[in-house]
């Protein structure tokens, strides 16, 4: 009776050490593959962080410094924006609306954050849109992927910034005569600034 009782216990222990050593497994597996998970996390993270940065550098450095300063110049010689040649726009135009095209190309393929985006280029992506956006629409007209991730850049920002700003509002002429007078102004060498938005002239 003894031997049975005692086979029986050795028995039960032998399943609730199994059991136990299945959960510990288990446990194992799942901390593991939320290591993983959060390892993969940082580095996409790391990776995005690599692409804005390099964006950044491409943005304030030649030749994209020239075509700034130059398209500046352009468009608002005088600090007056000027009519927006659809037939014959400034290379410089396309050059910086390309540059904006391939950052929207990026940020479709999640290779960056829309965050970052907001906060390093915010500024330059909508007042180029807005003097441009004519230009594009008749561009699209002839193909309709001409510049559609610039322009899916755009919607995604503002929409970004309404529960922020409560509207969705693009700079105005004047503003946008404002913004390229600042570019067309900016000290020559590289890098340039990226500044924000002055505050507008009274004259």
């Amino acid at each position: 009776m003894d031997w049975h009782i005692a086979t029986a216990c050795v028995r039960i222990d032998w399943e609730a050490l199994t059991a136990i050593g299945t959960i510990a497994l288990a446990l194992i597996a799942l901390v593991s593959a939320i290591y993983a998970i959060r390892q993969l996390s940082d580095f996409r993270r790391e990776s995005r962080i690599e692409h804005l940065m390099a964006l950044v550098d491409q943005f304030e450095r030649d030749p994209m410094a020239t075509h700034r300063r130059t398209l500046g110049a352009t468009r608002a010689p005088n600090g007056q924006l000027i009519s927006l040649d659809l037939n014959n726009p400034s290379p410089e135009l396309h050059d910086v609306m390309n540059f904006f095209e391939h950052m929207g190309y990026l940020l479709d393929g999640k290779y960056l954050n829309l965050e970052d985006v907001s906060v390093e280029f915010h500024y330059w992506i909508l007042h180029v849109w807005s003097d441009a956006k004519k230009l594009i629409k008749s561009e699209q007209a002839e193909n309709k992927i001409y510049y559609e991730f610039f322009e899916k850049m755009v919607t995604r920002l503002l929409n970004y910034d309404r529960p922020r700003t409560g509207t969705l509002e693009l700079p105005s002429e004047s503003e946008i005569a404002d913004f390229y007078a600042e570019e067309s102004h900016l000290p020559s060498g590289s890098p340039i600034p990226r500044q924000r938005r002055l505050k507008r002239r009274t004259s």
